[in-house]
């Protein structure tokens, strides 16, 4: 056993490089492997569980008017209803400083802050709010620079109020304000009073449900509907979450799915550098062999020294990237965290992820380098010293002919000689080439989701030719509205639409709702300012009647063919039957129970059912320039010429706004999914830097007898560089065709998963200029070195070479 600890050392110490670069090329893997699986190990356990610490809610309802606490609290004895909590949200203007800019929020008033029973708020700093005090999202509170003790101005109607905030609260289901700018502050029942909520009336419910499941929850929620409708009471929405699972989950899971595919694909990409080197250095060893075989080694021995050795680079390998990946998935995880106001300081260490790592080390490197050990331990002594072992078969078969013509008449001699030597080991070739392929692919498809990403948001945007919608929280004259609204200059059109909170009824029978609840949405025909993306049948039709486009999703869900009559139930406004003429998609659902699942229908016929003529509840307005601040300024005025006629704005939005959200929020996807492509990128790099390192060793008599004959330097370098630069072209042009391929798959897949939504495929042509760049730079960057120390071998060190 000495003689082989002493051989596997020699081998190890005497080619520091080689060694280096296995090693190196092994914790790449098992550090993505580590990253990755120990984010998630820690992410979703700790989403979830801090969503349960909260007591959330499976059911919130949506009034469109207060109502008082008695009639609330009287829906806990419905069948099925474990508790109910009443509560307020607002939303208003502050600024921070007189003579500032008015900007978007909330406030959020519990009946009792201190005996909360659902989507519990946590008292951070300070005191709970009281009287006329405010508290504000502890998140929110150093992004807009407010803290304890400093003042904001509210607006009241046409006039201003200060008040002092007093503490820092967490909410568990704000987004982050990097994202989404809309402050977030918490009050007390005496401030409902100056927004017309009085003391004692709320206008959101919160409800627990006895023995949860998704759809009795809906069960449930239809029947407390059903009773407030009996008593005139009408719902907006209603919003479902599952008690156990962290909102955040849809998201983050298809996130996930991505990055654990190519952090598998980086430890393989590894094991195949591991594959490639041991095949290299038995190649290069077979004279070793057989004279180790020739004193008596068996072929155990032989399997046991190169184990022995491959052991040895995952171990050192695995000494790397054990803390880096544990130390890199906590810095991740509570980044992420942070983002859904989860608070993350405890240090864990992730089991399943070490098991992994310490797998992907250990064993994958093993098992790679099986075959070729096993294939070198088997040669005969009479093989081992006979074979030359460096490739001098070259040029026996027609494609090295094919390539020795090519060189002969195209190329100056230097670069027919690396030409042919970049296919003269093509089993070696072959592993390097898949290591870069799979790097490309895996780049070209990252950036393709990226601009499918920005394609589907794209195609959305560009449906609404709208720069700002108003809901008001009691119908409005069309035209009186519309017309006050087009006196602000800068505004080029406004419409009204009608909206009303409906349930789709199936043989007498409320269907389960869609997302939040269903809305019959009354569009103006002739040019409305959006239309949603169709996928059958067709859209509205100026002289349509009772018909109505419906979403694809909930179609399936409550088997409704294209041409069928379904019964809408409008509450106070009665029912009425509609046809079926269309399916629409709905585009980039985040977390797919907080949207509002529409009905379009034309705008005569919806007022021809509620008896509500000539009257809207939301207003779309186009302007002439469409900037994030020209759109702000002029949605500020309108807001402020609404407040001045005493016309209540229930909320408004601005489309660059949204979008610039929307934009936010994907970053995150494409930003993570970069880092791990860097990773691949990184791994191929270094397969090929491995792979031209072995050629110079194998070559070194060659190089010797180059230069006895008059090679200088430059040729020699400029030789490996340029074998180099063709191992990554030739990737570069295979990697092209398999993205096309593979990217459409994963983006439909990707869509399904985060967004229940598919989305609008776009390969990124740019991007595979981007990656010629990129693997054009590897490559050179990967071949200097070796390139570099093939010029320092001279005639006597070639000679005495063994």
């Amino acid at each position: 056993m000495g003689v082989i600890w002493h051989k596997v050392w020699f081998d190890l110490w005497h080619n520091k490089v080689r060694t280096l670069l296995v090693v190196c090329s092994i914790a790449v893997g098992v550090f993505a492997v580590g990253a990755t699986f120990g984010m998630v190990e820690q992410m979703m356990p700790t989403m979830d569980a801090a969503h349960q610490e909260t007591r959330p809610s499976p059911v919130t309802i949506y009034l469109t008017q207060p109502v008082d606490r008695d009639t609330i609290l009287a829906l806990a004895k419905i069948p099925g209803v474990e508790s109910v909590e009443p509560l307020n949200t607002v939303d208003m203007r502050y600024k921070i400083k007189p003579g500032e800019q008015w900007r978007k929020g909330s406030i959020l008033v519990r009946d009792d802050y201190e005996h909360q029973t659902y989507d519990l708020l946590q008292l951070k700093d300070g005191e709970w709010p009281s009287g006329f005090s405010l508290a504000i999202e502890r998140m929110h509170s150093p992004f807009y620079g407010l803290d304890i003790g400093d003042s904001v101005i509210i607006e009241v109607g046409n006039q201003e109020k200060t008040l002092s905030i007093t503490g820092k609260i967490r909410h568990p289901f704000v987004p982050p304000p990097s994202m989404y700018d809309w402050a977030w502050f918490f009050g007390s029942a005496e401030l409902m009073d100056l927004y017309g909520i009085p003391q004692g009336r709320f206008t959101q419910i919160k409800l627990g449900i006895l023995n949860y499941t998704p759809d009795y929850a809906r069960v449930v929620a239809s029947a407390i509907k059903d009773r407030l409708a009996r008593q005139g009471i009408q719902v907006i929405a209603t919003q479902y979450q599952d008690p156990a699972k962290h909102w955040g989950r849809a998201f983050m899971d298809g996130m996930n799915l991505v990055l654990q595919v190519v952090a598998v694909i980086s430890m393989l990409l590894s094991a195949v550098l591991v594959l490639n080197t041991l095949t290299a250095i038995i190649t290069q060893q077979t004279n070793q062999i057989g004279v180790l075989k020739a004193i008596g080694g068996g072929r155990s021995t032989i399997v046991r020294l190169y184990l022995v050795g491959v052991f040895i680079y995952g171990l050192l390998a695995l000494c790397i990237a054990l803390p880096l990946g544990v130390i890199s998935s906590y810095q991740i995880s509570r980044s992420f965290l942070g983002l859904f106001n989860i608070d993350y300081d405890r240090y864990t260490l992730t089991s399943q992820a070490i098991a992994f790592q310490v797998f992907a080390a250990l064993a994958v490197p093993l098992i790679a380098a099986l075959a070729p050990v096993l294939n070198g331990a088997a040669i005969t002594v009479r093989q081992a010293i006979s074979s030359y072992g460096l490739g001098g078969d070259f040029g026996s078969n027609w494609l090295d002919k094919a390539i020795e013509r090519i060189g002969r008449r195209v190329l100056a001699p230097y670069q027919a000689i690396a030409l042919a030597n970049t296919f003269r080991r093509k089993g070696r070739l072959l592993l390097t080439e898949l290591v870069l392929v799979i790097a490309g692919v895996v780049f070209l498809m990252v950036m393709s989701l990226s601009s499918s990403l920005t394609a589907t948001l794209d195609a959305e945007f560009g449906r609404r030719t709208h720069d700002v919608i108003i809901s008001f929280d009691a119908l409005r004259r069309v035209d009186r509205t519309t017309a006050l609204a087009e006196t602000i200059p800068g505004v080029e059109k406004a419409e009204m639409w009608i909206v009303a909170p409906v349930t789709i009824l199936r043989q007498g029978q409320r269907s389960l709702d869609a997302g939040m609840g269903s809305q019959l949405q009354g569009v103006p025909v002739d040019d409305p300012m959006y239309t949603p993306k169709m996928v059958k049948g067709r859209w509205l039709q100026p002289g349509d009647g009772n018909v109505v486009v419906m979403n694809k999703e909930t179609a399936e869900d409550e088997n409704i063919q294209l041409g069928d009559t379904i019964s809408l139930d409008m509450g106070e406004w009665g029912k009425d039957d509609w046809q079926v003429v269309g399916f629409y998609q709905v585009a980039l659902v985040l977390g797919g129970s907080y949207y509002m699942d529409a009905l379009y229908a034309p705008r005569p016929a919806v007022f021809e059912a509620t008896k509500k003529t000539g009257k809207g509840s939301t207003l779309l307005v186009r302007t002439s320039h469409h900037s994030e601040g020209d759109v702000r300024q002029i949605a500020s005025k309108l807001e402020d010429l609404f407040a001045q006629r005493h016309i209540d704005i229930y909320q408004i939005e601005t489309m660059p706004a949204l979008r610039k959200t929307s934009d936010s929020s994907f970053f995150i996807v494409v930003y993570m999914l970069l880092v791990l492509a860097f990773v691949v990128a990184l791994v191929g790099g270094i397969g090929l830097m491995g792979s031209l390192w072995i050629n110079v060793i194998e070559r070194t008599k060659e190089i010797g007898i180059l230069r006895a004959i008059g090679a200088v330097s430059s040729k020699i370098m400029g030789m490996f560089m340029l074998e180099g630069v063709l191992q990554g072209l030739m990737s570069w042009m295979i990697a092209i065709p398999i993205s096309l391929a593979v990217t459409p798959l994963l983006a439909n897949a990707m869509g399904q998963t985060m967004f229940q939504s598919s989305l609008d495929y776009s390969f990124n042509w740019e991007a595979v200029l981007v990656w010629l760049a990129i693997i054009l730079l590897i490559s050179i960057l990967a071949s200097a070195i070796p390139a570099y120390s093939a010029t320092r071998v001279n005639v006597r060190q070639s000679l005495s070479y063994e």
